[in-house]
């Protein structure tokens, strides 16, 4: 019998609270701590704080250091930006402990921000542990996926990978970051600070072209409001493009409304098409519920990572995951 893989839950906003009962019930895993810094937690239940059916007998902590005392891997679900998340990643890596991380930017930092990826990489290696970003989107649906897609094909000359959500039943942060409800001008307005935009499609593009070894002379990442009536935003649609040799060779497709767009229903689907040989098109009807997803990859994750080679890993790096747990009865 192998001992079970000790967690540190850091951060516990709606995504944190969310996964926590996916750990607690997961064969192999043992959560032996939860941090974060919102004085209206610190103290409670980490059960009656997150969305478990009883009391986990974990008190919630603000203190780093403490909540990482006993354990051998940090899952962090704080922040969507490398620089903000680095210094909280340099702490948990100090203290000799793993990182699973659902930071969008950290997914494929290499191209994008390549010294802070590489010091990230040396403080890893030089403590001996592994470092991921991961979950549905970056992580899996519109990057890992479509790489191993290709694995059937003689040649690639372009890829086309589209997300189109419904995102009706996705957790209010997720609706307000695509920006539902807001008029054209509040959108456009928080587009240029940044504050609505799916993080992370420029680095599925770079870690698609890194697995297929391509060398992509520009990337570009369109924002654009989805409308539900004139003057009004259901949500975002958001196009990466990746270019070689003057051609575009991958086309990102992001796109997640509230309600109707332009007064049609949204039909939630993940779509893949390989222009190769062969050529294919993937197609999930329905969707991939992001939320119950990104949870399950983060779990999936965690076995992986603990025995991961030391530095900062990626999706393309590490064995495949899978969900290797007991078939449930019923």
């Amino acid at each position: 019998m192998h001992s079970p893989i000790r967690i540190a839950q850091i951060g516990l906003g709606p995504l944190g609270q969310m996964l926590t009962p996916y750990l607690a019930k997961r064969s192999g895993i043992e959560i032996v701590s939860a941090v974060d810094i919102d004085p209206s937690k610190t103290g409670r239940d980490l059960g009656e704080v997150s969305q478990c059916d009883q009391p986990l007998g974990i008190a919630i902590t603000d203190d780093l250091d403490k909540g990482l005392t006993d354990a051998d891997l940090a899952v962090v679900t704080t922040v969507s930006e490398l620089q903000r998340i680095a210094p909280t990643l340099k702490e948990i890596i100090d203290q000799g402990v793993n990182i699973v991380s659902t930071c969008e930017e950290l997914s494929y930092p290499w191209t994008t921000q390549p010294e802070l990826s590489a010091t990230i990489d040396t403080w890893a290696k030089e403590r001996e542990v592994s470092v991921l970003g991961t979950g549905i989107n970056p992580g899996f649906l519109m990057d890992f996926l479509p790489t191993a897609a290709t694995g059937v094909c003689h040649t690639v000359q372009s890829i086309r990978i589209e997300r189109i959500q419904d995102a009706s039943a996705r957790r209010l942060p997720f609706q307000q970051k695509i920006g539902a409800g807001l008029t054209v001008e509040e959108f456009q307005n928080l587009v240029a600070q940044k504050k609505i935009r799916h993080v992370g499609l420029t680095e599925s593009m770079h870690m698609i072209a890194a697995r297929l070894g391509w060398q992509l002379d520009r990337t570009e990442d369109i924002v654009e409001p989805v409308l539900a009536e004139p003057g009004h935003c259901a949500g975002v649609l958001q196009t990466g493009r990746g270019y070689h040799n003057g051609r575009e060779v991958l086309t990102l497709i992001f796109k997640a409304a509230v309600g109707q767009m332009n007064g049609e229903s949204i039909e939630s689907q993940e779509r893949i098409q390989i222009n190769g040989t062969p050529a294919y098109d993937l197609i999930i009807p329905g969707g991939i519920n992001g939320d119950i997803a990104t949870c399950a990859v983060i779990a999936n994750a965690i076995p992986i990572v603990a025995s991961a080679a030391p530095g900062l890993r990626t999706m393309i790096d590490i064995p495949p995951l899978s969900c290797a747990q007991e078939i449930p009865e019923g």
